[in-house]
C-alpha cells in the first residue's frame, strides 16, 4: 500500500539534522510522497530546499498561520510570487486561517485579535489568486464560519480549498462541501473523544477524504503522546478503513489519489 501524508511540518526534524531519517522511514512505511506546511517566513526557504533535496517526495506550501503574524509579516507576503517562479514552487498556500482557540477573554482584546487574524488571512487569501494553480490549506480552529466567510469574500473557488485537521461539526462540514471544499483529518480520529470529529469524516465520505500527521503533533493511537512524524500515516488509515467499513488496501487506494489529484503531485 502507498500513501501521501498531506500536512506535516518537518522544520523541527530539520533543525536536529534528522530529516533524511524522517523521511526514509517514511518511504519505509509506504508513505511515498510528505506535503511539509510552513507557519512563518522564516520557514519558507527551508521547505523550498526541502522539496529540492528531496525532489518527489517532499513538496511544500507558503504560508502565515494565524499564531504567528508578526509586524513584518505583511511586508514578508509580497515574495510570494518569487517562490512560486521558482524551480521547486509550493503547491498550496498554506497554513493560513483563523485561530479563536486561545482568544482573550476580554471581548475589546479578542475583537483586536480577530481582526489582526483576519487581515492577514483575507491578505493570503487574495494574493492565493494570483497562483490559481496552487491550493489553500486553511487551519480554522473554533473559526469555521470565519473562515468561510473570508474564503467567499476573497473570491477564492472553493474547490481549491482544504481545511486540515478538521475538527468542526459534522454540520459545518456539510456545508463546506457543499460550497466544493473539503477537509482533511489526523491521527485524532483514533482518540476515544473525537465521535463527532469521526461523523464529520463519515459524513464527507471517501470521494473527498484526505489523510495527514500534522506532526509532530496528534500522533495516533498507540503512540498518542510520543513525536508524530509521517511514517505513522498507515496507522491513522487503518483507523479510517475501520470506521468506514472498508478494506486498508481499498481506503488507502482512494486516499491515495485523492490527495495526488487535489495537490497535482
Amino acid at each position: 500500500m502507498k500513501f501521501i501524508d498531506t500536512h506535516a511540518h518537518l522544520d523541527g526534524f530539520g533543525r536536529r539534522g534528522g530529516l533524511a531519517e524522517v523521511v526514509g522511514r517514511a518511504r519505509d512505511a509506504g508513505v511515498e510522497k510528505i506535503v511539509a506546511c510552513s507557519t512563518k517566513p522564516d520557514e519558507w526557504l527551508f521547505y523550498e530546499s526541502a522539496a529540492r533535496e528531496f525532489s518527489g517526495s517532499v513538496f511544500w506550501q507558503i504560508g502565515i498561520h494565524p499564531g504567528e503574524i508578526s509586524e513584518n509579516c505583511e511586508i514578508a507576503l509580497d515574495s510570494l510570487g518569487t517562490f512560486f517562479a521558482s524551480d521547486f514552487p509550493p503547491v498550496a498556500v498554506g497554513e493560513i486561517g483563523l485561530d479563536y482557540f486561545r482568544a482573550p477573554s476580554d471581548p475589546a482584546e479578542f475583537e483586536a485579535m480577530r481582526e489582526r487574524q483576519i487581515k492577514i488571512f483575507s491578505r493570503q487569501l487574495e494574493l492565493s489568486n494570483s497562483f490559481e494553480s496552487a491550493k489553500i490549506c486553511v487551519h480554522a480552529r473554533e473559526s469555521v464560519g470565519d473562515c468561510v466567510a473570508q474564503i467567499a469574500a476573497a473570491g477564492v473557488d472553493f474547490s481549491r480549498v482544504v481545511f486540515h485537521c478538521y475538527a468542526g461539526t459534522a454540520e459545518e462540514l456539510a456545508e463546506i462541501n457543499g460550497l466544493g471544499a473539503r477537509a482533511s483529518f489526523t491521527g485524532i480520529i483514533t482518540y476515544k473523544s473525537a465521535g463527532e470529529m469521526r461523523r464529520a469524516m463519515l459524513a464527507q465520505g471517501l470521494g473527498r477524504l484526505m489523510l495527514e500527521t500534522d506532526c509532530p503533533y496528534l500522533a495516533p493511537v498507540p503512540l498518542r503522546g510520543s513525536v508524530n512524524e509521517p511514517a505513522n500515516i498507515p496507522l491513522i488509515a487503518r483507523a479510517a478503513a475501520e470506521i468506514f467499513g472498508v478494506s486498508e488496501e481499498y481506503l488507502a487506494d482512494a486516499v491515495r489519489e485523492n490527495s495526488r489529484g487535489f495537490f497535482g503531485i
